[in-house]
């Protein structure tokens, strides 16, 4: 992607949103790179520049993604948070901690943002639950209703990694199940 143009060239009145929105390959979906760093990146992002860009985002696309710095460095995550529906956290099983998971969760709730849920990357499954294994298995309870993440009932040794039993009150909201037609990929 080319990035020499972007978002903060939009904050700041130098582009339009026609001339940055750049085609992702032969797909429907489109993509607005960030641009050259600014100065004062969280100012733009909590700009009224940044809230009209939202809107006019969200009039024109059925769903619009924002992806974020990590939230716990620097306050970008939190200012796009406050203005959107709600946040994703996206944390890595194997390099983040229970404490850092806590304390983002926490800042977002402390500026008012709606957190939608998390995302376990890089998750060792085990057996019948590893990905591509046994298709009910993994998803079974999920579909079932809802289910929750519960991290308050681990009581982690300092500094402790993530492990798969780890638990935290964060709902994930039932799906409809639905079975991939053959030939394709779920």
């Amino acid at each position: 992607m080319e990035n020499s143009a972007g978002l903060t060239d939009l904050l700041i009145g130098r582009a339009e949103l026609d001339d940055v929105v750049q085609p992702w390959g032969h797909t429907k979906l489109d993509v607005l790179p960030a641009g050259l760093v600014p100065p004062n990146p969280s100012e733009l992002l909590g700009s009224t520049a940044m809230q009209a860009l939202l809107e006019l985002l969200t009039a024109q696309y059925d769903h619009v993604l924002l992806d974020a710095p990590p939230i716990l460095p620097v306050t970008d995550a939190a200012v796009l948070a406050t203005m959107t529906s709600g946040a994703v956290v996206v944390t890595s099983a194997r390099s983040s901690r229970t404490p850092q998971l806590r304390a983002a969760v926490d800042r977002l709730e402390r500026v008012g943002a709606t957190v939608l849920g998390v995302v376990v990357s890089m998750a060792a499954f085990r057996g019948r639950q590893r990905y591509g294994g046994a298709y009910g298995s993994a998803y079974g309870t999920y579909y079932g209703g809802q289910e929750t993440v519960d991290l308050s009932a681990a009581t982690p040794k300092r500094g402790r990694r993530l492990r798969d039993e780890d638990s935290a009150t964060f709902p994930v909201a039932p799906a409809t199940p639905t079975r991939p037609q053959r030939g394709t990929t779920p």
